[in-house]
């Protein structure tokens, strides 16, 4: 699964993004460890108290607008990432936590593959929120059945 950031500014280094992350108030701590200009592959990170992480590139904005021709963007954007994660619901609540973060604080938007959808950072903060319930819905229910056994 993935989301991408499209953008015309970048953030400078992995600090920025965190402190991006926070003003969310996103319970997200990503790892420092990396060069954000230098970024590519798994980048390890911390949801609330549990480890999870992502995979992040640095992509051309061209070729992901080609591919997605179908898409209206908006306009021609400078730069983009993208986020990609194997289907876990921590990985997938971090990876969208910091594309909404990553989006806001360059004025961007976030464009989710799955979905056909190019979102504002509100919206996707909005979904950010949507998935943080369908999440808590999920872990209610094993509870639930859990203690029905």
């Amino acid at each position: 699964m993935e989301i991408c950031v499209l953008s015309d500014m970048q953030l400078n280094s992995i600090s920025e993004w965190q402190e991006a992350i926070d003003s969310e108030g996103f319970e997200l701590r990503l790892s420092q460890h990396e060069s954000f200009s230098d970024m590519k592959g798994f980048l390890p990170s911390i949801l609330r108290t549990e480890p999870t992480g992502f995979e992040c590139f640095h992509v051309s904005p061209r070729e992901l607008i080609e591919t997605y021709d179908n898409i209206q963007f908006g306009h021609e954007w400078k730069f983009a990432i993208e986020l990609l994660w194997e289907g876990d619901h921590t990985q997938m609540q971090a990876a969208c936590m910091a594309a909404a973060a990553y989006a806001r604080a360059t004025s961007g938007v976030v464009f989710d593959p799955q979905a056909s959808q190019v979102l504002s950072a509100a919206q996707a903060f909005e979904m950010v929120q949507d998935n943080e319930r369908f999440v808590s819905g999920l872990k209610t229910e094993q509870r639930n059945s859990q203690d029905q056994s």
